[in-house]
């Protein structure tokens, strides 16, 4: 394919994103300015390619000439280019195959929709108080895991670590009106040799004692529920045992010869993904078949709720601590949903707490987030304390537009901004056509 057409399915592929998208030269001279950018801004193509950049925006303009005088990419920048209006900004530099920078490209993802919603969802009234063992899920999740409840088949709770599965474990067993006790055993902390008397329990004798026997935690769950926890770990025998047992609903104490009913329901968990586990023989297939399975997603997976687990996460470490609820700004939400939550509920419960503690009752601004999480803005990007005459001409004329607006035209202001003197900024502003 020739490169004409292959630049035709690029400016196809570019004008039908979603995303504002704006490509400079290296003197800051617009080249491209798509359809979304013509919506996020509301100036058209026609107005802004052949123009310089920062004829229309200042700190946008800024940032592109850092980008590539610096020929690092930014990710992630969040601005706010007007009251209301809130975008994410990727911007990198562009290098021909002699490796001479050639201009840069920029990236405006609007959020705005997504911040309203946000500040909607963490405002509204809780509509439905769920109790503490099924929290942190939304109706309609719990909603589709509602027919396993009130069955007494065995199930398979498949996730990555934090994502709930024991808070559904304990719903599972209480809305399935369960009589008996909710135990959970920890399959990972268990010695392989005591795994099978810990489960199944023992007759004494198996161990030349004359005590009587010691029930297991299979007796203990009557008319309950057992969780076992991280599945995976336990050893193949005793899986093969567990296998058994689901399919007689019969199992033998260690060192008896008389079976015993099972009268408990068995649940389970393992992380994702579960058939790795069961390709490298971690879970006899035996075992991991006698299970019906069910993925409880991650956080990064749910970041539509983050607003309502914001909420309900900050309410309950405020009560614990006697504060009141604070207000998240758009920044901050927009941070949050930025993140992705490699910890998953746990991670986002700690820095709900860590908001409470630092928050002093103000609002809360992005420096109250732990240092990971921060976004950059492009006013911190743009507001570095470098002096004038380090900049290309480019940056310079744009820092002094900056400096001129933020100080409202007044001259000594803005040579005091700029750390130049009165007479250097007159020249300047001559030097660049900025005195119309």
């Amino acid at each position: 394919m020739n490169p004409n057409s292959m630049n035709a399915f690029f400016e196809v592929l570019i004008h039908s994103m979603n995303d504002a998208v704006t490509i400079v030269d290296a003197d800051g001279v617009v080249l491209y300015w798509n359809e979304a950018a013509e919506r996020t801004y509301g100036i058209t193509r026609e107005e802004t390619v052949g123009k310089r950049i920062g004829d229309f925006f200042t700190r946008e303009s800024l940032m592109l000439y850092q980008v590539m005088e610096s020929g690092i990419p930014v990710r992630n920048v969040y601005h706010e280019p007007r009251p209301g209006m809130h975008v994410t900004i990727n911007t990198d530099p562009v290098y021909n195959e002699q490796q001479e920078l050639i201009g840069a490209i920029s990236i405006e993802r609007n959020i705005t929709s997504y911040v309203k919603l946000s500040a909607e969802l963490y405002s509204k009234p809780t509509g439905q108080n769920l109790e503490s063992y099924a929290f942190p899920f939304k109706k309609e999740e719990i909603d589709e895991t509602s027919p396993m409840s009130t069955l007494n088949y065995p199930l398979l709770l498949v996730g990555h670590t934090g994502v709930g599965k024991r808070s559904m474990a304990e719903w599972l067993h209480q809305s399935g009106g369960k009589q008996g006790n909710f135990v959970s055993i920890s399959c990972n902390s268990i010695p392989s040799g005591l795994i099978d008397s810990e489960l199944f329990g023992f007759h004494a004798e198996a161990y030349g004692e004359t005590a009587d026997k010691q029930l297991g935690k299979l007796g203990l769950a009557h008319d309950g529920t057992i969780y076992l926890r991280d599945l995976h770990t336990v050893p193949l025998a005793t899986q093969e045992k567990l296998a058994q047992v689901i399919h007689d609903r019969r199992y033998y104490p260690v060192g008896s010869t008389t079976s015993v009913p099972l009268t408990c329901r068995i649940l389970a968990s393992a992380p994702a993904p579960i058939e790795s586990y069961v390709a490298q023989g971690l879970i006899t297939q035996d075992l991991y078949y006698a299970f019906q399975t069910t993925y409880i997603p991650s956080l990064q997976e749910r970041k539509q709720e983050l607003p309502e687990l914001c909420r309900l996460f900050l309410s309950q470490a405020a009560e614990q601590m006697g504060k009141r609820v604070p207000e998240l700004s758009s920044e901050v939400m927009t941070a949050l949903t930025s993140y992705n939550w490699p910890g998953n509920l746990p991670e986002l419960k700690n820095v709900m707490e860590h908001i409470i503690i630092v928050s002093m009752n103000h609002p809360v601004s992005s420096q109250d987030l732990p240092p990971a999480m921060r976004l950059t803005t492009l006013t911190d990007l743009t507001e570095q304390a470098v002096p004038l005459h380090v900049h290309s001409e480019e940056v310079e004329r744009a820092h002094i537009i900056e400096a001129l607006e933020r100080t409202g035209g007044n001259k000594a202001r803005a040579a005091r901004l700029l750390s130049i003197s009165r007479g250097a900024l007159y020249y300047k502003i001559k030097q660049y056509g900025l005195d119309g």
